[in-house]
């Protein structure tokens, strides 16, 4: 399984654990080309992702995102500038990049994509372009933030198909890098042994 799963005590430990793996996106790579699907998750990600910021600043001077969170005030906030912030539609998002982000610096790369799945199996929202290449598959990484009680069995869906299901999100199984990051209520959803593995090896 190409999966990594890591598993934290409540919402708030792993949505920070997301914000600050964002944060080092930024910095590390200060011309990233960022997209957002977080859905119901994004809230407590951009909270932290503020803070993080504000205590670690970065220059997001470059930094394309295409959010289909509607989110815009919060990443002016951040610190993103206007014109280089989108927002997400239904339409295939590398001819989006290549239009409207593309750059000599960035090649008009997809870097990550920070996301949710729902309970029907999409990633972020239902009718996203997720299906090929063309969509947010492209991303060279793709982190999966599921939190919740509620979210049990779109844990045990994800884990438990197999690429090319009907649950979609499945299909992510066969990208090169993916990360799933869980809170313990979320967890339930993984068989025992391994929602605690990966809990002692992430905590």
């Amino acid at each position: 399984m190409a999966m990594n799963f890591k598993v934290f005590d409540d919402q708030l430990t792993a949505a920070n654990y997301v914000a600050d793996l964002f944060r080092k996106q930024m910095n590390n790579n200060p011309t990233s080309i960022i997209a957002t699907a977080l859905g119901n998750e994004a809230d407590a990600v951009l909270v932290e992702l503020l803070a993080d910021v504000k205590k670690t600043p970065v220059d997001t001077s470059q930094i394309h995102i295409f959010d289909y969170d509607k989110k815009q005030a919060e990443y002016l906030n951040i610190g993103i500038v206007e014109s280089q912030y989108h927002k997400g539609g239904k339409e295939n998002i590398m001819p989006l990049i290549k239009e409207k982000a593309k750059t000599k610096q960035n090649k008009g790369k997809l870097t990550t994509l920070f996301a949710t799945v729902t309970g029907g199996g999409s990633i972020g929202y239902k009718n996203l372009d997720q299906g090929d290449e063309n969509g947010l598959r492209a991303a060279r990484e793709v982190v999966i933030l599921i939190t919740g009680h509620d979210k049990v069995d779109i844990v045990r869906n994800l884990y438990r198909t197999e690429a090319g299901g009907r649950f979609e999100a499945a299909n992510l199984k066969t990208h090169r890098m993916v990360n799933v990051v869980l809170d313990k209520d979320a967890a339930q959803g993984l068989p025992e042994d391994m929602r605690e593995y990966f809990y002692q090896m992430y905590s």
